[in-house]
């Protein structure tokens, strides 16, 4: 998703572009240093939390608290959706029946909580709340737009469940421990947007299986941050598509291409009162330590399992090696896809997912009009064009495929069953996306529109809040603005963007003091934004503290040495003095 950063053009013009964040793509290539102690300390931990819940469409769950001798799990509630007889299985081998009748399914997300009781010890959960936006920097100078560096999104994490058997032998109750990392905290890479809908916002690049629903993603301290649930991708039978998700339940054919998807653990403490369930739990909200590269590399997905004759197989293991960082031969396996199939679009589209994960934006926008060729009336891949045409400086061209995206998503209603209408949403981030690229436009007054859809669809989306709030600065409206980025601190007090935007606004305002405060506390958040550093050294120098200011700048140009706004305000600090 984005957020903008506005510069202005005041005295020493040192605001000369802006910044967002959007998740056409989102992620890199790498798992950088992360959080705890090691992957076999967490790896204890989430098998002594984790549980096998067996019934009509097994799946798993997370023990998150006891009272007395009963204890309380936390699952995905499409594991749990029939009235039929369940049975988990805990860690050291006991089972238990669940009684139907205990179940609690919350009305407003897949969750639910089920109960079994024991005199045994189980270990419980700690769950935390700590979870820091993604997003990437986007500047803007004389309709070019510039990629920044991304921000937040190496958190390694680790997701854990009991998949089902794939083939005749496989064991039951296999146990399995993935390492992913971050790749979305806002669920805008979700091509279904109904998932959103059902809570999913976390997207991950750990590899799940079928039964896996239920299970804990966990940071590297070993904390449930989220409830495992669903997977990004399409259910094939013959040649027809009969959906865009993946919920963990077994169909005839699966492609998996992109991430998995989960529940953040905010949202079960939010949403939880409503069930009538009140238990005691165990929550942080603190930052996660971090584990080593080297010890991280050693965990990989299981052997992917599958027909090699058929291209379903060479595109689930391209997914598996996209989400393992290993582009050049995710690659490989596609071209392997093409040439058993050369009209088979989705691998022309996982193509081009890949080479925008790539930054290769002339490969990604060639491979998803491929994909479109093959299939005009795919969603994902318009939106691939969408924003591959972006990234290429083409925001009018990158609109009408947007733009297009958006009709077929709508006209996609007349072919849902009457019983999942209800399911059904708009995706918000189509919006905020669109409003970033009206802005590019200068067609301020329709990207405040298109923000305010994404709002009406989500009114819990900080960063469309925030994003607003900065159009409004650019159009002179401060108290629209400050409206605005009140609302999205009211979502997120944590979100740096907005604390940026503030610090915008105040600058406009010619408060410089209140300003450096604001862009101070968005440096807390995000120390890596050289946006930010950027920006408050605008501040400094506007409140009369030039050598502060500089200080500020370097330590902008030390995070991205060729920031170019910055190597100006530099240059404009030094020449007044």
């Amino acid at each position: 998703m984005m957020i903008f950063y506005r510069k202005s053009g005041k005295a020493i013009a040192l605001f000369s572009s802006i910044s967002v964040a959007v998740n056409f793509w989102s992620g890199a290539n790498s798992i950088a240093p992360v959080q705890a102690e090691t992957p076999e300390q967490v790896q204890k931990i989430a098998r002594e939390i984790t549980v096998r819940i067996d019934g009509t469409i097994p799946g798993s769950g997370i023990i998150v608290a006891r009272q007395g001798s009963t204890y309380y799990v936390a699952t995905a509630k499409h594991v749990v959706k029939d009235a039929d007889q369940y049975e988990i299985l805990t860690y050291g081998g006991g089972k238990y029946p669940v009684k139907v009748t205990s179940i609690k399914r919350f009305a407003e997300v897949d969750l639910a909580v089920v109960t079994f009781v024991s005199d045994r010890n189980y270990q419980v959960a700690t769950l935390s709340r700590y979870l820091e936006p993604t997003y990437e920097r986007r500047s803007y100078r004389q309709g070019d737009v510039f990629s920044g560096l991304e921000a937040n999104q190496q958190q390694a994490i680790f997701v854990t469940g009991f998949p089902n058997p794939v083939n005749e032998g496989d064991p039951l109750h296999r146990y399995v421990f993935n390492l992913g990392r971050i790749l979305d905290t806002s669920g805008s890479t979700i091509s279904n947007p109904s998932n959103r809908s059902e809570g999913y916002r976390l997207a991950y690049s750990n590899f799940t299986r079928v039964g896996m629903s239920g299970g804990a993603v966990l940071d590297t301290n070993g904390r449930v941050i989220a409830i495992h649930g669903r997977a990004d991708g399409q259910k094939i039978i013959g040649d027809r598509v009969t959906s865009n998700t993946l919920p963990e339940s077994n169909e005839e054919e699966r492609i998996g291409f992109g991430s998995s998807l989960g529940i953040p653990i905010t949202t079960f403490l939010t949403l939880l009162p409503n069930t009538g369930v009140q238990i005691d739990l165990k929550i942080e909200n603190t930052a996660p330590s971090s584990i080593s590269t080297s010890q991280l590399r050693s965990w990989i997905p299981d052997q992917l399992l599958g027909d090699r004759t058929k291209p379903v197989y060479w595109i689930n293991l391209g997914n598996q090696l996209w989400r393992t960082g290993d582009l050049q031969r995710s690659q490989e396996a596609l071209e392997k896809a093409i040439s058993l199939k050369p009209d088979y679009w989705q691998a022309w589209f996982a193509k081009g997912f890949i080479s925008g994960f790539n930054r290769q934006y002339d490969q990604a926008l060639n491979n998803c009009e491929t994909a479109i060729k093959f299939n005009s009336n795919s969603y994902n891949a318009w939106r691939c064009k969408a924003g591959a045409l972006y990234q290429l400086g083409k925001p009018s061209e990158a609109i009408e495929a947007l733009d297009r995206a958006i009709k077929i998503n709508k006209d996609s209603r007349v072919n849902i069953p009457v019983s999942d209408l209800g399911n059904w949403r708009e995706n918000p981030v189509d919006y905020t996306e669109r409003g970033e690229i009206l802005f590019a436009l200068q067609r301020n007054t329709e990207a405040i529109a298109s923000f305010d859809q994404a709002i009406a669809l989500d009114p819990d989306m900080a960063s469309a809040w925030s994003n607003r709030g900065f159009v409004q600065i650019a159009n002179k409206d401060y108290a629209g603005a400050e409206s605005s980025i009140t609302r999205a601190l009211a979502i997120d007090p944590n979100y740096a963007p907005a604390w940026a935007n503030r610090g915008l606004l105040l600058t406009n305002l010619k408060q410089y003091l209140e300003s450096v405060a604001a862009f101070d506390k968005a440096v807390q958040l995000n120390d890596r934004d050289p946006e930010i550093w950027s920006n408050r050294g605008v501040a400094l120098y506007y409140s009369g503290q030039s050598d502060k200011a500089a200080q500020s700048i370097r330590k902008a140009l030390e995070i991205d040495s060729n920031y170019a706004p910055a190597r100006e305000a530099l240059n404009a600090i030094q020449s007044s003095k």
